[in-house]
């Protein structure tokens, strides 16, 4: 009856007005409707906030997040769940920090972005609103317990093993100005019993080579997977070849070596419970907005 009556006070007003209708209903939630105009608006300017560079979503799929926004909005009238301007504030302070932007810096970062300081206050309180019913509906359902922990962590051993890693060191040579004999001269210098570093120091034209040219700790499965190679055969204070690439010519000296270890479930158990902890919100949340779209009349007219 609702959805009735709603449809013709909208037909009346674009008959008695004289105006031509160039807009239409493309979903209505409840007593709510979403017009073809702010579903464009709100996809073009993802005013939801949902869409990254790798996760591009149609209009149809942008129109079903917001009749799960409208629907979680009003849930939110329905209970009555509010916060204080002191959770607003106190969360825009958090944003500000976290940014490491001054007050006028953050203001004028929101201006650029044509958003005024009150129109991102409100939508701070929004969020914070839709957060906290959530928190609501669904955290009281959720439990990890010792014995799930336990088991993600012997079926994903190999995610909690430090890496194997490489204390290098770094020598390059540019192709120009006789780069080859320059590195072969390098090679010859070192086997006759000179310093890495000073050599480094002396001929290298890597931004490390004021370092001796010292990379530091170099995880090993980081490096180019040709120099990977070069790189894992060799023995402690052991000279590479001669890698060639666009760049020149390199070498490359290892001093030290870390293999690859278990990290003891005791040290991992916080970060497991939180992998946990996120696919049971994630799984519960769904549910809670299928039990939300059960009880609500959503008509989806695109």
């Amino acid at each position: 009856m609702k959805r009735i009556i709603l449809t013709a006070i909208l037909l009346a007003v674009a008959f008695f007005s004289g105006a031509e209708i160039v807009d239409r209903i493309v979903a209505v939630v409840g007593d709510e409707v979403i017009t073809l105009s702010e579903l464009e608006r709100a996809w073009k300017n993802d005013e939801l906030g949902i869409m990254r560079a790798s996760k591009k979503l149609s209009e149809r799929e942008y129109l079903e997040r917001m009749i799960e926004r409208k629907l979680i909005e009003q849930e939110v009238k329905r209970q009555g769940v509010s916060v204080s301007a002191q959770e607003v504030a106190q969360a825009i302070e958090r944003k500000r920090q976290q940014m490491g932007l001054s007050s006028e810096e953050f203001r004028n970062l929101l201006r650029a972005q044509g958003i005024s300081m009150e129109e991102y206050r409100k939508q701070v309180k929004d969020n914070l609103v839709l957060a906290k019913l959530v928190a609501k509906e669904i955290r009281s359902e959720l439990e990890v317990t010792d014995e799930e922990i336990k088991a993600y962590y012997h079926q994903h051993k190999e995610q909690f093993r430090t890496p194997e890693r490489v204390h290098l060191f770094h020598i390059v040579v540019r192709k120009q100005d006789k780069g080859k004999e320059k590195i072969e001269k390098i090679v010859c210098e070192y086997k006759k019993g000179a310093d890495f570093s000073e050599l480094a120091r002396k001929y290298s034209e890597g931004e490390e080579a004021k370092q001796g040219g010292d990379l530091g700790w170099v995880v090993l499965a980081q490096l180019k997977p040709e120099v990977r190679e070069i790189v894992k055969e060799l023995e402690l204070g052991e000279l590479s070849p001669v890698y060639e690439d666009e760049v020149g010519y390199h070498l490359f000296l290892v001093v030290g070596r870390e293999k690859s270890t278990q990290i003891p479930l005791d040290e991992v158990k916080d970060q497991i419970r939180e992998i946990l902890y996120h696919q049971h919100f994630e799984k519960q949340y769904q549910i809670w907005l299928e039990r939300l779209k059960a009880k609500t009349y959503i008509d989806i007219r695109l």
